[in-house]
């Protein structure tokens, strides 16, 4: 009996470090459940390993594959096609592009996901720059100048995910501000008038954008954005595969499920906003996110998977804080091993069917 065709999925270190003792990690149990699942449905089967498993000069690649209801490790050609879940730094590329070279498919490869020049490509296109904020490189003239324009305005990485490293400004008064900060996993305030803190300006010796902040709608008296899953299915089409609603930590301004956001879902959140029709923002917003990831990827032409990060104002109107092209969709869609909801799991099957498509080809 011949082999399925395989498919092989790069995880992150720390997914992959848990297989080895599935059972305990429940989550990453469901995870890798509904891959499987996707994949039989396919009649193909899948392998798991590390970017750092993987080496250009190397015809096979160490992996867990499910094996008898357990997984095992195994020595096995190097997938031609290949489901990246993990971001990358530059010193990945030469390696991710000589594999490519020898013709196998590796889906979300970018050279470079650097935020403003996510912010350069969809201003590119007038009717999408509409629905950004009022974003620059991070210098103390152009934190001065924004503060001329805007009441609140958010410093931050120009790389970096999970909110880590992000600063808000705040004004309280008649040419006076406050700098909000996170140290030792407390925030803290600095306030100050016509100079800019010195913690701020040692933050933005590396590279740091500035960008207006938004007036997000709010749930229960708290900040929610969502996280738009929009991903390549079987027909090789881009799809909305899932809305994820983070909703932010009582008093905190960061949505990032690694600052204590947590997951729900768009009608849940509309309940609290009855001037706003769910069926309208809903179709808003995925025509918005459609033509996004459609705008990007005729410049990131190896991406197959993008999580935008979008804002819904009180009038209900999208803007797109943040394109992700890596999106840890466990964090958003299990809790204690069970996918929270039905509708989001499109999210992990959706990859599956593309990539069996390219394998047919």
């Amino acid at each position: 009996m011949s082999e399925r065709p395989r498919i092989g999925i790069i995880l992150p270190s720390a997914r992959y470090k848990k297989i080895k003792k599935i059972n305990a990690y429940p989550s990453n149990k469901t995870m890798l459940s509904l891959y499987e699942q996707a994949a039989a449905k396919k009649g193909c089967s899948l392998c798991f390993f590390r970017l750092s498993d993987l080496s250009a000069e190397k015809k096979y690649v160490t992996c867990y594959v499910k094996e008898q209801n357990k997984y095992r490790l195994r020595k096995l050609p190097v997938p031609q096609v290949i489901y990246k879940r993990i971001g990358h730094s530059r010193d990945h590329l030469p390696m991710l592009q000589a594999l490519m070279d020898k013709g196998i498919t590796i889906f979300n490869f970018y050279e470079e996901n650097e935020k403003y020049n996510i912010f350069k490509l969809v201003n590119r296109d007038k009717e999408l720059a509409r629905h950004q904020p009022h974003t620059k490189m991070a210098t103390e003239k152009n934190i001065l100048g924004m503060l001329s324009f805007h009441k609140r305005i958010i410093i931050k990485p120009n790389r970096g995910e999970v909110g880590k490293g992000i600063m808000k400004v705040e004004q309280t008064g008649q040419n006076k501000w406050c700098l909000f900060y996170k140290e030792e996993q407390q925030w803290k305030k600095i306030f100050f008038q016509e100079k800019l803190p010195e913690k701020l300006l040692a933050a933005i010796q590396q590279p740091y954008i500035v960008q207006e902040m938004i007036d997000l709608g709010t749930y229960e008296n708290k900040r929610f954005d969502l996280r738009v899953s929009v991903q390549k299915n079987e027909n090789r089409k881009w799809q909305v595969s899932a809305i994820f609603v983070k909703v932010a930590k009582e008093g905190h301004f960061l949505t990032n499920m690694g600052q204590g956001a947590t997951a729900c879902t768009l009608r849940q959140i509309l309940k609290e906003h009855p001037s706003l029709s769910y069926e309208k923002v809903k179709k808003d917003v995925q025509s918005f996110a459609l033509k996004l990831a459609k705008h990007l990827a005729a410049y990131k032409t190896k991406m197959a998977d993008f999580g935008f990060d979008i804002a819904i104002t009180k009038q209900g109107i999208p803007y797109l804080i943040e394109a992700n092209h890596i999106s840890d969709y466990p964090t958003f869609a299990i809790k204690n091993g069970r996918l929270l909801y039905t509708d989001w799991n499109r999210a992990f099957t959706t990859p599956i069917d593309y990539a069996h498509a390219i394998m047919k080809k």
